[in-house]
């Protein structure tokens, strides 16, 4: 697995985890229901993306060197969430997160 891979797939862990957690603190505070915070969720990602997609057209912008296509960057944004979301639950337990220790 290259360094790359590894880094993104330790950032998506956080972010699920940390998504997860969220959504469900608002799910209990709000009693709205899952498909409805979902949605929230999606919008909240709109606005990150839209708020750093400006915050790289500026001349002074991060020098990472990302330049934002908002139709392709959209689409592939949601090529990710359509294959996030057929993707099955694996029940290998050599690709399971640990959550804890016994």
């Amino acid at each position: 697995m290259s360094e790359f891979e590894r880094r993104r797939r330790q950032a998506e862990t956080h972010l699920k985890l940390q998504m997860m957690k969220e959504m469900s603190e608002v799910m209990r505070r709000t009693g709205l229901p899952p498909m409805a915070v979902m949605r929230e969720a999606a919008r909240a990602v709109g606005h990150i993306y839209r708020e750093t997609a400006e915050a790289h057209c500026e001349p002074s912008c991060c020098p990472c060197g990302w330049c934002p296509q908002e139709a392709m960057d959209l689409e592939r944004l949601g090529e990710a969430l359509r294959e996030a979301s057929r993707s099955s639950r694996s029940t290998h337990l050599s690709v399971m997160q640990v959550l804890g220790r016994a």
